[in-house]
């Protein structure tokens, strides 16, 4: 009866450090995505830095100004949900502190196709479906 209960332990153990994949995998590269006539792109890079660029400005990656504070953005990719979750995290450089977190879903459409939606305006959940606010980015590289 032990084995059975170490077993299941051990089974759990598994698929919770499985659903949330450290990045790397098919969403890792740079996206070029269009949004109301507007083009931005998105780097997600396999260290698990995330960089947005939109309209000359970058915000993201492993430094950046964040409102005056030296900030890094990171993501994660929890596949263990139906979309897969998303998280874009902003963290203070020097206390390590989260400072913000947007919230979204994602799916692979193909190798070269990432539709998108996340959670804009001050909103603390996360998009349900793709009906709202949804972007389709395509690799660049």
């Amino acid at each position: 009866m032990k084995i059975l209960k170490k077993l299941s332990f051990a089974l759990v153990a598994l698929m919770l450090l499985f659903s949330f994949t450290a990045p790397g995998g098919d969403h890792v590269g740079k996206w070029k995505g269009k949004d109301k006539g507007d083009i931005g792109f998105l780097t997600l890079s396999s260290d698990g830095y995330a960089t947005f660029e939109f309209n000359g400005q970058t915000m993201g990656g492993k430094s950046y100004n964040h409102q005056g504070t030296t900030a890094s953005m990171k993501y994660t990719v929890n596949n263990g949900m139906s979309p897969a979750g998303i998280d874009f995290i902003i963290v203070e450089k020097a206390s390590k502190k989260e400072l913000g977190r947007l919230k979204g879903i994602i799916k692979m459409k193909s190798r070269n196709e990432m539709q998108m939606a996340l959670t804009f305006g001050g909103g603390y959940g996360r998009p349900k479906d793709f009906s709202t606010d949804a972007i389709v980015f395509n690799r660049v590289r």
